[in-house]
């Protein structure tokens, strides 16, 4: 009995902050969500340019998202995934933010919804398959890179890199 109550007392959970360790707190990661075959990708470091302006997606007519490609403080990165299918692409206001990300998938990513904190919502791709709701770790954070996977039909994979404000250059 003794035994398993020193057992429950070192395995409750605690709670600190980063604040209370002294550390700052900046990201966080959601996904990835999909199977995750083929080629990796990330674009960290892309986002060292500045924040995200824009983005462009890749769809097939029946729904598999084949690319994405994203704009850093107006310059484009490189695109990951195939730039076949209907081509999409979002330029973000000024001082707009995607702040969410829900989708769907199976072996490839069916629908990706992005959501910024101007309360715009872009939907590419088809609802079928396995939902996901990426959001950041902390308020007032918004998404500043993706990574995943790719093979030469489409992207396989995809995960969510959330920076705050003070740590990106505007």
């Amino acid at each position: 009995m003794m035994l398993m109550l020193i057992f429950f007392l070192f395995t409750l959970p605690v709670t600190v902050t980063a604040e209370e360790h002294g550390q700052q707190r900046g990201s966080s990661f959601s996904g990835e969500y999909g199977s995750g075959g083929g080629t990796s990708f990330s674009l960290s470091g892309e986002h060292r340019r500045g924040k995200i302006t824009g983005f462009r997606i890749y769809e097939q007519c029946s729904g598999i998202i084949h690319g994405i490609q994203f704009q850093y403080a107006h310059i484009w990165s490189e695109s990951h995934g195939s730039k076949s299918g209907r081509s999409h692409e979002v330029l973000l206001k000024n001082g707009e933010k995607i702040t969410q990300v829900l989708g769907k998938y199976y072996s490839y990513i069916q629908q990706l919804i992005f959501i910024t904190n101007y309360g715009r919502i872009f939907t590419f791709g088809q609802p079928s398959g396995y939902s996901f709701n990426a959001t950041p770790h902390y308020r007032g954070a918004f998404l500043s890179y993706v990574s995943g996977h790719h093979n030469s039909y489409g992207l396989t994979g995809v995960g969510f890199h959330w920076d705050e404000p003070k740590f990106i250059k505007a």
